[in-house]
């Protein structure tokens, strides 16, 4: 434990003053040299300090006269963080910023804070906008850094990361995680003094219950904790699913109440600090009785105040989507998943590390001995899969018991994906300005962790980065190891008869050496459900869950190159769903090319990165707009944009939420209501529809449709002026 000396740090003398000492994982960031400058990378569990670790090395920042910047996954986190943040520090004259959006903005108004808090995107977006003082910032703590596993957001957040660290060479790097597998890979990727700590503040015991009845059993769960005075979380898939069981629950649960405590409640609820807040009808009568389901459909203020009451204890049972997981400090005695499918898509499975993030809120510091998890399943057999998923399974001290512990996942590099990759080859082109592809890859490309990771992996391909055109053979090396290629190219792989040799297919019959034939073939067929049929072969496993190809098709790849040419590089990309980034973002006239293999971002590939569109986005907006003629078309337009950002389906309620929004003087929650939409979401959308109106100005402006800019702006204009925003001048800041 770090005690007071004659030597004490000023950073020590500012906790010691707000009652904070550092223990744990703090005290030993500190023994790391966090208070020297140095990177630290801490990987521990729910509740064991971690954002203090952020904080510390934040006032070294402010105590040099530099900034600080800390990045969030989440808005909800960044407005709890700065909130905690201002409230300690805002009285020792360390002022706080916060921005969670606007991305059409530069963000100079920021410049006055000494620590901005921020979500990734954000930080992002200044990056790409070159806010002026970015340069000078001291640490940057970048929290859950295991989103960089997420396959949307990952590769922005690995960018990001590579690009602060290039624009400040002595930056002080604080990463954060939950437990995660091999955490000494970021830590090495970083250059982070590591710190692992698996010890919880409270012991976890986690168990997997099958039940054919999931909401009997959930309810049974419930009821035992919250009569043993505990309080519990229930993990829904959906918020439909969350809503329901919370109105199953809530009887039950308010019988437990005393009429002086639901008084309690009801005083809480009308009390003038919580006038403001708006709280759905059926929400509040659940509130009286103990109970809340909470999701990302409701307004900042109602999630809030939701997980104020269940901290102070005054409800019992929250049931909830994956939102709640995602780092707000809210434990409870139990914890339950009603499934471990993605929210998004029932045949994928959530990680690993988004479970045991969701099992670890349960066990409540100073109230709890110990915190259960519990997972549902249907069957036995869907018992034995999340098992083998999730847990290792090991003998207690008594030889009998077997304990479930959690297992992690490896962090592994999206930045590889299609649109990904093309999307930070344009950002990498605004970097540089004109470059030639090589000199981008030996670059800032270098730097990432996908290479940094492939070096080490025994199953990287041996193409791990085709960023400019491609061809059969490049497609192949990008699914095939080192040792398949060489056989390959030496001949000494199999030999291979073409019978199929069309412009949608190239198969034939691969014999190996050691004996077999085996039918292979390269599909770019549409198959029923839309998808392309891609690489078959009758061994039976012509992709690995790598993504490497069976040796037969390998072979049949080079030889299909060497005798059908141009046929084989159409044919073989397509069915293996390859694209050529730099054949994109030329396609789309967002770089172009220059003298001696260099490439030039243009104008509108400039704007376009620092609008923050994303590769689909911009794609159907050049598509669109000059077909965009009348103000019904503008709010087509911008309803499938906006379905694209937030992959979401909409319908004609968005349209009336917008045209309210810019016609009449009706609240926003008003409207919400009038038109079956959550709160929250509404506020969303209006946000989205402003960064995206703007950009549509931006690039209507670039194309000469003037109309268009026109009724852009002034929708975005009617939108600022109910939402009480201020405007800026879309068309000078592009400029």
């Amino acid at each position: 434990m770090t005690t007071v000396t004659e030597t004490q740090h000023p950073v020590e003398k500012i906790l010691q003053s707000i009652g904070i000492i550092p223990r744990g994982v703090q005290d030993d960031a500190i023994n790391a040299g966090i208070l020297e400058g140095k990177s630290i990378m801490v990987s521990s569990p729910t509740g064991s300090g971690k954002t203090l670790v952020g904080e510390i090395a934040l006032l070294r920042a402010t105590l040099d006269s530099k900034k600080g910047l800390y990045l969030v996954p989440l808005r909800a986190l960044a407005v709890q963080i700065a909130k905690i943040l201002d409230e300690r520090y805002g009285t020792q004259g360390i002022s706080i910023g916060l921005s969670t959006g606007d991305f059409h903005t530069t963000g100079e108004e920021l410049s006055s804070y000494d620590i901005i808090v921020t979500t990734y995107e954000r930080a992002d977006s200044l990056l790409r906008r070159n806010a002026s003082w970015l340069p000078s910032l001291g640490t940057v703590v970048i929290d859950e850094v295991q989103t960089l596993s997420d396959s949307y957001r990952g590769a922005r957040l690995e960018s990001t990361i590579i690009r602060l660290k290039r624009l400040v060479s002595d930056l002080q790097m604080i990463v954060l995680s939950a437990t995660i597998d091999a955490p000494e890979e970021i830590a090495e990727w970083l250059n982070c003094e590591l710190i692992v700590s698996n010890k919880r503040p409270i012991p976890l015991h986690c168990r997997i219950i099958s039940t054919s009845n999931k909401s009997a059993a959930m309810k049974e769960i419930a009821m035992t904790t919250v009569q043993s005075n505990g309080q519990c979380l229930l993990f829904h898939r959906t918020r439909r699913a969350a809503e329901s069981q919370a109105v199953k629950l809530a009887a039950e649960v308010g019988r437990q109440f005393t009429t002086e405590e639901k008084k309690n409640i009801d005083a809480e609820l009308e009390s003038v600090v919580n006038w403001d807040v708006r709280l759905p009808a059926d929400l509040k009568a659940l509130l009286h009785d103990g109970t809340a389901y909470h999701h990302a459909g409701l307004d900042y203020q109602a999630r809030r105040l939701i997980e104020e009451l269940f901290k102070r204890g005054m409800i019992r049972v929250i049931c909830a989507t994956t939102t709640l997981a995602s780092g707000i400090n809210l434990p409870a005695r139990t914890v339950v998943l009603a499934s471990v499918r993605s929210p998004s898509n029932h045949n994928t499975f959530l990680s690993g590390n988004q479970i045991h993030q969701m099992l670890g809120r349960a066990g409540r510091p100073g109230f709890d001995n110990r915190g259960i998890g519990v997972i549902l399943v249907g069957s036995s057999g869907e018992a034995d899969l999340v098992r083998h998923k999730y847990f290792k399974t090991i003998t207690g001290i008594d030889g009998k018991t077997k304990e479930l512990h959690p297992k992690y996942d490896r962090l592994s590099s999206k930045l590889n994906q299609a649109n990904a990759l093309t999307e930070q080859l344009l950002v990498s082109f605004d970097l540089y300005g004109s470059s030639t592809i090589e000199t981008i890859k030996n670059g800032i490309f270098s730097e990432s962790f996908l290479m940094f990771c492939s070096v080490r992996d025994t199953k990287s391909p041996h193409r791990i980065l085709q960023l400019g055109e491609i061809s059969a053979i490049t497609s192949i090396e990008r699914h095939a190891l080192q040792d398949a290629i060489l056989s390959a190219r030496q001949n000494v792989l199999a030999s291979v008869k073409l019978r199929e040799k069309t412009d949608s297919v190239i198969g034939g019959i691969v014999t190996v050496w050691q004996g077999g034939n085996f039918t292979s073939r390269f599909s770019a067929k549409l198959s029923p459900d839309g998808t392309v049929e891609g690489p078959m072969c009758s061994c039976g496993s012509p992709l690995d869950s790598y993504g490497i190809l069976c040796p037969h098709l390998v072979a049949l790849g080079f030889a299909a190159s060497k005798e059908l040419g141009a046929i084989a590089d159409y044919v073989i990309p397509l069915a293996l769903s390859e694209t050529s980034p730099l054949g994109v973002l030329t396609k789309l006239s967002l770089v172009e090319g220059g003298e001696d293999g260099e490439y030039i971002i243009t104008h509108l590939g400039r704007v376009v990165n620092r609008l923050y569109l994303s590769i689909p986005t911009i794609r159907e907006m050049i598509a669109i707009l000059p077909f965009t003629e009348s103000s019904g078309d503008l709010l087509w337009l911008l309803r499938h944009l906006v379905a694209i950002e937030s992959g979401s389906t909409l319908d004609e309620s968005y349209d009336n939420l917008v045209a309210g929004v810019a016609s009449t003087d009706i609240e926003v929650s008003k409207l919400a209501e009038n038109l079956g939409l959550h709160v929250g979401d509404a506020f969303g959308l209006l946000e989205t529809s402003r960064w995206l109106l703007s950009a549509i100005s931006a690039i209507s402006e670039i194309g000469g449709f003037e109309q268009l800019t026109t009724r852009s702006l002034d929708l975005l204009e009617s939108l600022d002026r109910s939402l009480g925003k201020k405007s800026e001048n879309i068309r000078e800041k592009e400029k």
